[in-house]
């Protein structure tokens, strides 16, 4: 019974990590504000900090978040994506033209902003 014992410890220790998908990052949508201001974190995967808020800071709320950016092309999310989801995605600024209705009140986002498309 011990060996059996022992495999099984072994097999549960050996799970197979997620792998990204090429050419995407695992994200977090961590705020998803009034009229698609939405703020991401980047979970997994190596963007350029320049194009991230390595640290940002609500300023209604004063909850920090990190490597956070505002999605700069709201349409793309999908609607069934809630606050704390995880994803993956790709920076595609082809993404940019793509219409869905959204409205002009305000909800703090970070100051840099990057473009994505959901990865399959």
């Amino acid at each position: 019974m011990k060996p059996l014992l022992l495999f099984c410890l072994l097999l549960g220790a050996c799970k197979s990590q997620e792998v990204l998908p090429d050419n995407c990052y695992k994200g977090r949508l961590s705020l998803k504000g009034i009229c698609n201001n939405y703020v991401i974190e980047l979970v997994e995967g190596s963007i350029d900090t320049s194009k991230l808020e390595v640290k940002w800071k609500n300023p209604d709320t004063g909850k920090n978040y990190t490597n956070a950016f505002a999605l700069s092309n709201p349409c793309a999310l999908p609607v069934s994506l809630k606050e704390g989801d995880e994803f993956f995605f790709k920076l595609d600024s082809t993404q940019l033209t793509a219409e869905c209705v959204t409205c002009k009140a305000y909800s703090p986002t970070p100051r840099k902003s990057l473009p994505i498309s959901i990865c399959p």
